[in-house]
């Protein structure tokens, strides 16, 4: 027991070393204060080579879909029709007109694209893919077993083809199934009552966010910009609803193929402070925050449970092969945070403080996702390897080879997160 508790001390002084994120790195990229709507950064680290004697023979993964259109026509139309009554009253700035005109231009492609992926979106499924079969030949050779699952949402759908695509296009004896059902949401999407319950409207934390939300809506400059007249400001619109328009339009940018940007509305820090009042939300909602207790990260049980079983297939039937599932940054943010993840789990309770510890462009951008990669030897000794978003990763586990973790460590380790429930 001692052994296990100087471990965790260990772990958890290595977590709380990692550096801050500060409002500058933010600000260094802009385009990551869309949050989820962070279009997926293409991974810039070098892979640690693989210990002598070991092959890859198994990835187990989770992939958030790629890029996509905002969720709703109302989240373009609803602001144009605003922008348009004020251009017919005379109200708006040459600033607002230049929005109103690049509203326009967009809605000829987003209109009727209610929540489907883009272009980019199937590009980043088919990177991410090649790049898997590039970095690990022998799980994809000859006649490989690869299953493929996604939610019943066609922009996970979508992302699953462009994903298993790729693999067929470079194997074509690959043998691979696809399977879109309600039959495996219970475990690709699954939310327990008690978790919505959490999430209500009326629930004791939400009075926080709505005070939290006020202080970082401060939209006068923005509002003010775009429109000439204060007593028409007064009479006619909502500013928080306005800058909030603004703010998700301009964030879906980044993840379609166009040059249009609505950036230049904003000051940066105006960007960061809606960011910090989203962040925090999604926090709550999906990560690690304390004051669910545990019960939206225990979403992602059964899913661990799935992991673990099918892990356990292709050991003992000694098969080459991947369980591929594609789902939602609702489902990847809990599993990160539930598994412990490098960076995923931290904890805070201060609003103003959480962008400096959890950041949701970092633990689910467009196409997020973990993949376990498995290794052995001609002893069938079993090596696990993490990547989020294909950077390697710590998980709380010993291991004197990072970043190859021994099955036989990690397996428990994982068993116990799922047994406690």
């Amino acid at each position: 027991m001692k052994k296990t508790t100087l471990l965790l001390v260990f772990v958890s002084a290595f977590f709380s070393t990692q550096a801050q994120t500060t409002k500058e790195e933010i600000f260094s990229d802009i385009k990551t204060t869309g949050g989820v709507y962070y279009a997926y950064p293409t991974p810039s680290h070098k892979q640690t080579p693989v210990p002598s004697g070991y092959e890859s023979f198994y990835i187990s993964h989770y992939g958030r879909h790629g890029s996509r259109w905002l969720i709703n026509d109302k989240d373009f139309s609803g602001v144009m029709a605003v922008l348009q009554k004020a251009a017919d009253n005379n109200a708006l700035t040459e600033q607002g007109k230049s929005a109103l005109e690049r509203l326009k231009k967009i809605w000829i492609q987003a209109e009727g694209h209610n929540g489907d992926l883009t272009e980019l979106g199937a590009l980043q499924h088919r990177q991410i893919s090649q790049r898997m079969f590039k970095n690990n030949p022998k799980v994809f050779e000859k006649n490989a077993v690869v299953t493929a699952k996604s939610t019943v949402v066609p922009r996970c759908i979508l992302s699953m083809a462009n994903f298993t695509n790729e693999l067929v296009a470079n194997n074509p004896k690959l043998q691979i199934s696809m399977e879109s059902s309600d039959k495996y949401m219970k475990y690709l999407n699954h939310h327990t009552k008690e978790s919505i319950d959490f999430r209500a409207a009326d629930n004791f934390w939400q009075e926080e966010k709505r005070k939290f939300r006020a202080e970082n809506m401060k939209s006068d400059r923005f509002i003010r910009n775009l429109f000439n007249n204060d007593e028409y400001i007064y009479k006619n619109i909502n500013p928080e609803r306005v800058i909030e328009a603004f703010y998700w339009i301009a964030s879906d940018m980044q993840n379609l193929e166009t040059d249009i940007s609505f950036y230049d509305l904003f000051t940066k820090d105006e960007l960061f402070n809606i960011y910090q009042a989203v962040n925090y939300q999604t926090y709550v909602n999906d990560g690690p925050s304390p004051l669910s207790k545990g019960l939206v990260k225990n979403n992602s049980i059964p899913l661990v449970k799935n992991m673990l079983d099918e892990a356990e297939d292709y050991i003992k039937n000694n098969k080459n092969g991947a369980s591929l599932r594609f789902g939602h940054d609702g489902n990847i943010t809990p599993l990160l945070a539930l598994l412990n993840i490098e960076g995923m789990n931290k904890e805070e309770i201060n609003p103003g403080e959480v962008y400096k510890v959890w950041n949701t462009f970092q633990a689910a951008p467009m196409a997020a996702n973990l993949q376990l990669i498995f290794y052995k030897n001609k002893k069938n000794d079993i090596l696990v390897k993490f990547l989020h978003n294909e950077n390697e990763v710590h998980i709380p586990v010993q291991t004197d080879s990072f970043p190859y973790y021994k099955w036989t460590e990690v397996k428990p380790y994982l068993e116990n997160i799922i047994g406690h429930h």
